[in-house]
């Protein structure tokens, strides 16, 4: 009996190790600089490679980069589930240095700022990780682990929200 819920061929086997060995280091300290503690980080890596053992499927054809960018999707969901479960509010801001405000004036930047600060974790993490990563709302949602229609309605939200705190209203 397999050790996930989908069984893995030996070639497939073989390519997940890989990815276990060379990426388990960095993202157990991405988790770590979220959660804090070595337990949790652990756990939170844990629980991003069994996401990816049951969904190999999906991941094995990326190349190194577009995986990369999974694993750390994956691990700071996880990493952010265990925050919620231990009901912190640490500010998922400094985590998200995804978001570039470069190119708009400094006035424009601040308010986009107060207006990403005022949306839940949940909805800050969907923008993230459509606007700033570029991710689908369907592949959101499987990185998430949430039903697309939530995924969906989170992300309608999170633009009302944010059109309203910039528009004044």
């Amino acid at each position: 009996m397999p050790l996930f819920g989908q069984s893995l061929n030996a070639k497939e086997e073989r390519s997940f190790d890989q990815l276990y060995q060379s990426n388990m280091h960095w993202m157990f300290r991405y988790a770590l600089k979220i959660l804090g503690n070595h337990q949790d980080a652990e756990d939170a890596v844990q629980e991003a490679f069994i996401y990816l053992a049951n969904h190999f499927h999906r991941y094995k054809d990326r190349n190194e980069q577009a995986l990369q960018a999974a694993l750390a999707v994956l691990v700071r969901s996880r990493s952010l589930n265990i925050l919620r479960k231990r009901k912190e509010n640490r500010d998922i801001d400094e985590y998200s240095e995804y978001i570039r405000a470069d190119n708009l004036p400094l006035h424009h930047g601040l308010i986009w700022e107060e207006a990403f600060k005022a949306l839940p974790p949940t909805q800050r993490e969907i923008v993230l990780l459509h606007i700033a990563d570029g991710y689908s709302l369907r592949e959101i949602s499987d990185l998430m682990d949430m039903k697309y229609d939530a995924v969906r309605q989170n992300w309608q939200r999170a633009r009302k929200t944010l059109y309203q705190f910039i528009h004044g209203e």
